[in-house]
């Protein structure tokens, strides 16, 4: 994935959230009469630039397009405005109607999520079947449940469970809930039995990018199968070939590909005795002496052999007709806007890391990654997008669609508007905290960068 795909994916990106959010506001205030002067997706210098309607409103493409804003008419008591505009600046509105402007945005935002997970439900993301293939010793599943290598997850919770990325989805959201987890497993012999995961005994900085893997210690069911045999390795030694599929490594059967890496990492510069079976069905056995690698500081085993692609019967497509696609566009926003809502205020409470925050470079990153992925799966990164800039755009700082929100709430409940120099100061205030809030953001995204 190179460089310019990452770029274009996420301005792409970017400009139809911005352009959506705006148009938001853009529709309620003409709706309510009042007078657009510009209309602008991104900031600084116009790349293009045209005047239309009766009032001339000015639309523009601008240089910096992290962002946008809707120019609307404002009253100076200085300068009167003309006779044909009087009524129709945004500050003389009424409170009530300057608040339902200004959620106008975020609501805009909320729709499109809905509209964009719909069409995801129609179309479908092939997904990784939810069957545990390995389970770290160490980590809380094997600690705290009866979970086994071979179980296939069907519900959370009483919430359907069709690939492993719904499975992540509903265990996150009871973890960042602090709630426990009811799991319905079917294990490899087709016997259906209840789970009980006691998430709410995670620690504290446990949610995150790694929150099934790294912390749960569990992963999706990949085949132990070939997938090519390097040259001169002790794969190709022992005679390896595309398509075998190893059945036990060092007298100890695997189940997943992962638990032939792991059997294989624990093994250096040792001879390992492989078994495996060909694509015809005859079982070999040979024995091998590892090569030795050293990653991230240990000294791990080498066979010299990749994975084969999945087969299609652990590919989920799961689709859905058009009414129960819009149900699950409205179900999928507010799963993630609660969890959304949930992990900042956790986050405030100290109770969940900070460095979940991502800035526009990790942003920029996922945008590619899920461009290359496929179209379903960047057009649920863009509802995700959409969700998180509605959120955001909600927080009550004056730079914010919140903050026009709560000075009209102010301004209801005393009668008159908020003295000017308080306005100031609260803008200040919010500007520090965004100025705060960012540089946050880059400095997580230079971690994950500069992470081994």
């Amino acid at each position: 994935m190179g460089i310019l795909t990452t770029l274009v994916a996420f301005l792409v990106a970017i400009s139809i959230l911005v352009t959506f959010h705006e148009a938001g506001h853009f529709f309620v205030a003409r709706a309510l009469g009042v007078r657009i002067l510009r209309f602008s997706v991104g900031f600084g210098p116009a790349i293009w630039q045209r005047s239309f309607g009766k009032d001339a409103t000015e639309f523009r493409l601008a240089a910096i397009p992290f962002g946008g804003y809707v120019k609307m008419l404002e009253e100076n008591p200085e300068e009167p405005l003309p006779q044909v505009d009087r009524g129709r600046a945004f500050n003389t509105l009424a409170p009530g109607r300057r608040m339902l402007i200004a959620v106008a945005g975020p609501g805009a935002n909320f729709l499109l999520a809905i509209l964009v997970y719909a069409a995801v439900g129609i179309i479908g993301i092939p997904g990784i079947a939810p069957i545990i293939g390995s389970i770290d010793p160490h980590a809380f599943v094997a600690q705290n449940s009866r979970l086994q290598t071979g179980d296939r997850i069907a519900q959370v919770n009483g919430a359907a469970v069709h690939n492993w990325q719904d499975l992540r989805v509903h265990l996150l959201a009871a973890a960042v809930n602090e709630q426990a987890a009811r799991l319905t497993v079917q294990d490899l012999a087709g016997h259906t039995r209840d789970i009980n995961l006691p998430l709410q005994k995670l620690p504290a900085d446990s949610v995150g990018a790694g929150f099934l893997s790294e912390i749960l210690g569990v992963g999706p069911y990949l085949p132990p199968v070939v997938g090519s045999v390097l040259p001169h390795s002790p794969a190709a030694r022992l005679g390896l070939q595309k398509g075998d599929k190893i059945i036990a490594v060092a007298g100890r059967k695997t189940f997943s590909w992962q638990e032939v890496v792991q059997g294989i990492e624990a093994e250096p510069a040792k001879p390992v005795t492989i078994r495996w079976q060909d694509p015809q069905g005859t079982v070999r056995s040979g024995e091998v002496a590892l090569q030795t690698v050293l990653s991230h500081g240990k000294t791990e085993g080498y066979l010299g052999i990749t994975l084969a692609p999945l087969p299609k019967s652990l590919i989920v497509l799961h689709r859905r007709g058009f009414f129960a696609a819009l149900g699950y566009g409205a179900q999928q926003t507010w799963t993630v806007t609660s969890l959304s809502l949930e992990m900042i205020w956790r986050m405030i409470q100290g109770t969940v890391s900070t460095s979940n925050i991502s800035g526009p470079i990790g942003i920029a990153e996922v945008a590619g990654q899920s461009f290359a992925a496929g179209f379903a799966p960047y057009l649920s990164f863009l509802a995700l997008l959409s969700v998180s800039l509605g959120v955001i755009n909600l927080f009550p700082l004056p730079v914010f669609d919140g903050g026009h929100i709560a000075f009209a709430i102010a301004e209801l409940l005393r009668g008159r508007p908020l003295p000017p120099e308080w306005m100031q100061k609260a803008q200040m205030i919010g500007i520090v905290l965004i100025l705060m809030l960012l540089f946050l953001a880059l400095y997580n995204d230079t971690v994950r960068m500069l992470k081994p």
